[in-house]
């Protein structure tokens, strides 16, 4: 493992997971859909060559790659939004909501995001990705995840 950055929220609900997803029809053609879960707490990383810019503390938010480091965490689900291109039927829909939002499973046990990565389906990842919308503690850790340095100032590209 590489040193990283670990970012966590400092109010709840700010944290965003964000997943889309498309299939490839028979015809060519594709379809998708892409859902928004807000968690109330959670952290994620970023490699040591991919700091945390002053710009990024807009509007836009911190993004994260789910897979870096240790992984995300996420706690406390508060909301899950969803929204699909064309060609789902109702039925398709309410099927995929009720699943995304861990009203049912698959049959397997599987529910929410989880359900996309390892479900039996045909869908694929565009994009996922963990995004912080309030204010943020970066820590800088070593190899191991013991903090080198706390509380990190993000990069100010006017200060260079």
């Amino acid at each position: 493992m590489e040193k990283l950055y670990r970012i966590r929220p400092l109010l709840e609900k700010s944290v965003e997971y964000f997943v889309d997803v498309y299939e490839r029809l028979p015809d060519g053609t594709f379809r998708g859909f892409d859902v928004t879960e807000i968690w109330r707490w959670g952290l994620g990383y970023r490699t040591e060559d991919e700091p945390i810019w002053q710009y990024e503390l807009g509007d836009n938010g911190v993004h994260c790659k789910p897979d870096v480091g240790w992984g995300c965490e996420l706690d406390g689900l508060c909301a899950v939004y969803l929204n699909f291109s064309d060609g789902f039927t109702d039925d398709e829909k309410v099927e995929i909501e009720k699943i995304l939002r861990y009203e049912r499973d698959d049959g397997d046990g599987r529910a929410g995001t989880g359900w996309i990565y390892d479900g039996e389906h045909n869908w694929e990842i565009e994009d996922d990705h963990v995004r912080f919308t309030g204010p943020i503690k970066i820590d800088f850790l070593d190899e191991q995840g013991e903090v080198i340095e706390e509380n990190v100032q993000p990069y100010d590209s006017d200060a260079e």
